[in-house]
């Protein structure tokens, strides 16, 4: 998705807010919370890691003001606990020139392999663990039939790759279909309303959820520029997927984000939303976003826990059952809140969460023009009886 078409309102947001190319952040982004900041209370050790799971360098054309040499320090400098860019894949006819430059390296971050699959029928990121061969995939991209995206990713999953669909509505749709064996959904683009707000992607990924699936929910800024326009809205970040990984590895961030052990964030210093539950009634909040528990009929408690939740500042926490609004609640600088309800046996259910409020951590260019909208957070869900 690009943002060329947006210029002249960028443009503007440039002439009267020029202040505004930081964020003013002021959190820690990247931390490793004990049981009582990080809200999981039973023996599941971990570290919450962000990172951004989509942007382009210099390396496609069409973002030849994004050198890696600055996009990596950038995302050192937010904190990052993991890094991928994923550039288009038909800017070198899948033959990646990414993973070659020098830049490509981080000592503090774990740095993923990735390409944008990009095609006349949609995008798609393509991501592991370390290099892989692009031309399986590439070879597949000119095909229209009904098979053509399961065919995709098939030859994606032979070399462990974790499929995720960008965009899936907005600018370059998805026209693959959605049957196909994908392991994630990008349902946040960029800033939250613009260039196109994520509303009708977050509720194609309720529809998918309300019909069996289980399926990891992420964002990407799909930044393309660092000296443009574009720089003074959004960048690194913006927003910013979080995994809660069992260690700072490439195959433990790839196998959080496909368990759906994950959230995201409006930016990378931004506060983070937690979801738990405790199934077995024990106290301990053991059970996290993106597990699957039997339905067996019983009580479940809750736990929605909102990392570095600012003093004074008021969230509005809805929870979203099964499509539709279960509880919403205003807290006042809060950082949990807790409740209770019952997963009918033996039938789907699942539970997920949204944080509504002030976006201070985003850049003011686009926090001005109400491009980032009220969204802080939302969560990945945790489901019942999806076995």
């Amino acid at each position: 998705m690009k943002f060329a078409h947006y210029a002249p309102a960028l443009a503007f947001a440039a002439s009267t807010a020029l202040l505004g190319c930081g964020s003013g952040s002021s959190h820690e982004s990247n931390d490793s919370p004990d049981a009582s900041s990080g809200g999981i209370t039973d023996l599941r050790p971990g570290v919450w890691l962000s990172g951004d799971l989509h942007l382009h360098s210099d390396h496609s054309t069409d973002a030849a003001d994004n050198p890696l040499a600055e996009l990596v320090p950038k995302a050192e400098s937010e904190g990052m606990g993991f890094f991928i860019v994923t550039d288009h894949d038909n800017h070198v006819e899948g033959h990646i020139t990414t993973w070659d430059d020098p830049a490509y390296h981080s000592d503090s971050m774990v740095m993923l392999y990735g390409v944008e699959y990009t095609t006349a029928r949609g995008h798609a990121n393509l991501i592991g663990t370390q290099r892989f061969d692009d031309m399986p995939m590439y070879a597949l991209r000119d095909r229209t039939d009904d098979a053509a995206g399961q065919a995709i990713a098939e030859a994606a999953h032979a070399q462990n790759l974790h499929v995720s669909i960008n965009h899936p509505l907005n600018g370059d749709p998805w026209e693959f279909g959605f049957d196909m064996d994908i392991d994630s959904i990008e349902v946040w683009n960029a800033m939250y309303e613009f260039p196109t707000p994520n509303d009708k992607a977050i509720e194609l990924w309720d529809h998918m959820l309300q019909n069996g699936r289980r399926l990891t929910a992420r964002g990407g800024s799909d930044c393309h520029h660092q000296h443009t326009y574009e720089a003074l809205a959004l960048n690194v970040g913006n927003p910013t997927t979080w995994v809660y990984a069992n260690a700072q590895t490439p195959d433990a961030v790839i196998a959080a984000l496909n368990a759906g052990h994950s959230s995201i964030s409006y930016a990378p210093s931004a506060e983070r939303v937690s979801l738990m539950a405790d199934t077995d009634r024990d106290g301990g909040f053991e059970t996290l976003m993106g597990d699957n528990m039997t339905a067996t009929g019983n009580t479940v408690a809750f736990r929605i826990t909102i990392a570095d939740a600012r003093p004074l500042a008021a969230y509005k926490i809805t929870v979203i059952k099964n499509g539709d609004t279960f509880l919403q609640k205003t807290v006042i600088g809060q950082d949990h809140l807790d409740f209770e309800d019952t997963p009918a046996a033996g039938a789907h259910s699942y539970y997920r969460v949204e944080i509504r409020g002030t976006t201070p951590e985003a850049m003011i260019t686009g926090r001005l023009l109400g491009f980032y909208g009220d969204m802080i957070a939302l969560s990945n869900p945790i489901y019942f009886g999806y076995d």
